[in-house]
């Protein structure tokens, strides 16, 4: 090692971005118009029942798969592909039904906002 001085390579936007001062206070979101704040309540209640509905409907399909399928017997003894259907089941029916929510529930949503 030699005994030489040290010196601090940096970049020119790292140069620049030092230099300049620090703003003092966080950036705020504008407040609303009173019509616009009651528009975006509204929105946001319609589109908050319709999620409470599309939530209700995932906990029924995750949780509900099992049990119907253990009422099922017979589909532990079918095979796909050398699976058992129930095992099948339980991997290919919940997610592309939650894609199908997914792409339901948003939808809702983009119609809520463009009637309201």
């Amino acid at each position: 090692m030699s005994g030489g001085r040290r010196t601090v390579v940096m970049s020119p936007q790292t140069r620049l971005a030092r230099s300049r001062p620090a703003a003092g206070r966080r950036w705020r979101k504008p407040p609303l118009e009173v019509h616009e704040s009651e528009r975006a309540g509204r929105l946001y209640r319609a589109q908050r029942r319709h999620a409470v509905g599309t939530v209700g409907l995932l906990v029924v399909l995750v949780f509900g798969l099992p049990p119907l399928l253990g009422l099922f017997a017979a589909a532990g003894q079918l095979r796909l592909f050398g699976v058992p259907l129930s095992w099948a089941a339980l991997v290919l029916v919940p997610f592309p039904s939650m894609v199908l929510l997914a792409w339901r529930q948003s939808r809702r949503a983009e119609s809520l906002e463009r009637r309201r």
